[in-house]
């Protein structure tokens, strides 16, 4: 049946080029001239394409449980590894399996989608074999009532013997991988040259998983934390739309927190898509994930294929589903086109061009549908943050578009908002940068102080001795500013130009001490 592989095939994203990004936990503005925000920090995450023995396990579990959604398709005949691993499962003694089914028989789901959904949250936050444990703390509502399932499953797994499945399962799951590959890496690189993401601005991971063992053309998105997953099970049609969106997602959904204020500006127009028939709950009660979705189509029709016409179908359907905002970006996004800034730093700027009387009045004219086909993708879960990265978020984007008094409220709520050093330490460092902007020099020499006793990251440690350092001369104090300034040099991970102003700035006191 199988041949025995040690090694799954894993594609790493790492090679994508571009694919790699990091989101930084920082605030930026512009040049690191003195006075002014620190650097990203690189990503040492890792991204890829492959697929995931917690997945496959669980997946493997439920089949034998009593899964058995789209067992019919033809697609299982041109794989087989499903139909197999149920067989090879069938004439094994597991003592476990009574428990296994009676459980999943109490938490099935009304349809074949939600039930597979929450087992592919599941094996997503899972430890894996052999214990897959689940994160201490609150875990998201559909998981909450699968915490029994650790246990049950880490029996299952080893008097099932799943390991040895797996093992012999990955020649087939790497030919499968193979036929999916050009598709993945050309919609990611489509994506993001459109976006023109930088290598290693992001830090966050974006995985994508193949599993064999769930019913046919399910593409599944989660994002928790810091980590950003598709999964997807062979399909009968291209996914070359749904991947690609998918990433741009996984790019956009935090600039939607970051740029929070800006959005709230065009809520008004979250009535309209209220009276949608046909918008998932999802996107009505959630204006934010409204505006990424729609930008996200807004970016579709731009890079749609078959000249203008086609694209303005494209965004007309979308304006009747309910996505009220589309054609406003699509009109918006040729200026975005036309400069040279990547999208991250664009953004902003196209959030406040939303002219809302004019989307007003473009909504007047259009007839909403009563219903929409069944999609493959199913709306995305509200992405998982908490209120105090929630609020770090929204006030660096306000500190970045310069609107200090907003931007201190929100960096002083974070800090009320939790115990955690490191957002402590991110929200200081944002109320000194707002300091250091006004001239309040020693309002900024605490606050600074505070953010290196913090240590948020090395790079926010390494600006803020820099700036110390800066505060020291201004203070007419070399020598300390000299031990700042090679402070900053000392820390691993301090970004390039920290380190180069840091350098420059030490030449400069060395000359004046010399004087």
């Amino acid at each position: 049946m199988f041949t025995f592989l040690s090694r799954p095939q894993c594609i790493p994203i790492a090679l994508f080029a571009s694919f790699v990004l990091v989101l930084s936990p920082c605030v930026q503005a512009g040049s690191p001239t003195p006075l002014e925000a620190a650097e990203p920090l690189a990503d040492n995450s890792e991204n890829g394409f492959g697929v995931n023995i917690s997945l496959f396990s669980t997946l493997a579990a439920i089949n034998a449980a009593g899964y058995d959604a789209g067992i019919d398709s033809p697609l299982n005949q041109h794989y087989q590894v499903r139909t197999q691993i149920r067989d090879e499962l069938a004439k094994r003694k597991i003592p476990t399996l009574s428990e296994l089914r009676a459980f999943y028989k109490e938490h099935k789901k009304p349809t074949d989608t939600g039930d597979l959904s929450q087992y592919i949250s599941f094996a997503l936050l899972a430890s894996g074999p052999p214990d897959f444990k689940l994160p201490d703390g609150q875990l998201p509502p559909d998981v909450e009532p699968l915490r029994p399932l650790s246990q049950i499953l880490a029996s299952f797994y080893k008097e099932a013997n799943l390991e040895d499945l797996w093992n012999r399962s990955q020649p087939a799951y790497k030919a499968a991988i193979s036929e999916y590959q050009d598709t993945v890496i050309g919609s990611v690189f489509e994506a993001n040259g459109y976006l023109r993401n930088p290598s290693g601005y992001l830090g966050r991971r974006f995985q994508i998983y193949l599993d064999l063992l769930a019913a046919p053309d399910q593409i599944q998105v989660r994002s928790y934390r810091d980590d950003y997953y598709i999964v997807i099970s062979p399909t009968t049609v291209p996914v070359v739309d749904e991947i690609r969106d998918a990433y741009l997602a996984y790019v956009l959904d935090p600039l939607s927190f970051k740029y929070a204020e800006a959005i709230k500006t065009k809520r008004a127009l979250q009535k309209y898509a209220e009276s949608a028939p046909a918008l998932d709950l999802a996107y009505k009660d959630d204006f934010s994930l409204l505006v990424t979705k729609c930008l996200i189509k807004a970016i579709d029709s731009r890079l749609m294929r078959g000249g203008a016409e086609k694209r303005q179908a494209f965004v007309d359907e979308a304006m009747r589903e309910g996505f009220i905002l589309t054609e406003a970006f699509a009109d918006l996004l040729p200026a975005y086109e036309k400069q040279q800034d990547a999208f991250r730093l664009y953004y902003p700027d196209l959030i406040s061009a939303v002219d809302v009387r004019k989307v007003e009045r473009r909504l007047k004219t259009v007839e909403f549908v009563q219903s929409v086909p069944p999609r493959v993708v199913a709306p995305p879960a509200k992405m998982q943050i908490d209120p105090a990265e929630e609020s770090l978020a929204s006030a660096e984007g306000l500190f970045e578009q310069h609107d200090f008094e907003n931007s201190r409220k929100l960096f002083k709520k974070a800090t009320e908002l939790t115990s955690d050093k490191s957002k402590q330490g991110r929200a200081y460092y944002g109320l000194a940068l707002i300091d250091l902007q006004e001239k309040h020099w020693d309002e900024a020499l605490n606050l600074l102080g505070r953010t290196v006793e913090a240590n948020p990251s090395p790079s926010i440690t390494a600006w803020s001795h820099f700036y110390l350092g800066q505060l020291a001369l201004k203070a007419g104090d070399p020598e300390k500013a000299t031990a700042e300034f090679k402070s900053t040099l000392a820390i691993n991970g301090a970004s390039e130009k920290a380190r180069e102003a840091a350098e420059k700035a030490l030449q400069s006191t060395s000359g004046e001490q010399k004087q």
